[in-house]
C-alpha cells in the first residue's frame, strides 16, 4: 500500500467532523442505543475499500488514509491500521489468515502461536540455567521486596490491588508456587493538645 493513498470519502461531508471506529468500520455521528446523535445527524458507518485504510479528515474533507506503520515508514512501531500485505507474524512471516490459533499481541504486529511457544521455551531454558548456577536456598525466596518465582528466580510485578495470599503459575518457566504477602507494622505517635515535661 503506498503511504501516499488519499482516497475521497464523497459519501461523508466535510463538515461532519466527529468519527470513531470499531474495528475496521469508520462511524459518523454515532448514536448511542436508542437516542439520536446529539447534533440531529444521520449515523454513517463506512468500512474501508481496502485493508489497511481508515479515514481521516483533511483540509476539510474525508479521505481513506494509509494506517500501516509499515506502508507509512513511520518509525512508529504501532499500526492504526495494519495492510493485507504487513497482516503476517513478526518472526515466521505466516500471513494472519493462515493462523489456526490466537495470535499473540506485540508491539511489532503479532506473533503466532508456534513462534511464541518457541520463545517461551528459549526464555524458560535460560532462566532455569541461570538459576541452577548457584545452590537453591528458600531463604532467597523469603521477605523480599517482589515477587520471584523460587522456581527459576523470574522476578514477578504484583500490582497492589493484588496483594493477598494465592497460588500462582510462572510465566516463563510454567512452576507453581505459594505466593505470601507479608506485611511489616510500624507505629508514629503525635502529641494531643500539650506535651507533658519533667
Amino acid at each position: 500500500m503506498d503511504k501516499n493513498t488519499k482516497i475521497l470519502i464523497p459519501e461523508i461531508s466535510g463538515e461532519w467532523t466527529e468519527r470513531m471506529r470499531s474495528g475496521k468500520t469508520n462511524i459518523w455521528n454515532a448514536c448511542s442505543h436508542d437516542r439520536p446523535h446529539r447534533n440531529g445527524l444521520p449515523e454513517v458507518r463506512l468500512d474501508p475499500p481496502e485493508t489497511g485504510l481508515y479515514a481521516e479528515r483533511i483540509d476539510g474533507a474525508w479521505y481513506w488514509v494509509s494506517g500501516c506503520a509499515k506502508c507509512n515508514d513511520s518509525g512508529e512501531r504501532y499500526s492504526y491500521s495494519v495492510c493485507d500485505k504487513h497482516n503476517v507474524c513478526r518472526l515466521c512471516s505466516t500471513h494472519r489468515s493462515k493462523l489456526t490459533e490466537t495470535p499473540w499481541g506485540h508491539p511489532d504486529g503479532f506473533t503466532c502461536k508456534p513462534c511464541q511457544d518457541a520463545e517461551d521455551a528459549k526464555a524458560k531454558s535460560a532462566a532455569l540455567a541461570k538459576v541452577a548456577e548457584s545452590e537453591y536456598d528458600a531463604w532467597d525466596y523469603r521477605a523480599q521486596d517482589e515477587c520471584k518465582c523460587p522456581h527459576c528466580a523470574t522476578l514477578i510485578h504484583i500490582e497492589s490491588e493484588d496483594y493477598g495470599d494465592k497460588n500462582m503459575d510462572c510465566d516463563t518457566c510454567g512452576g507453581q508456587f505459594e505466593l505470601t504477602t507479608e506485611y511489616s507494622v510500624t507505629f508514629t505517635t503525635k502529641v494531643i493538645g500539650e506535651r507533658i515535661t519533667a
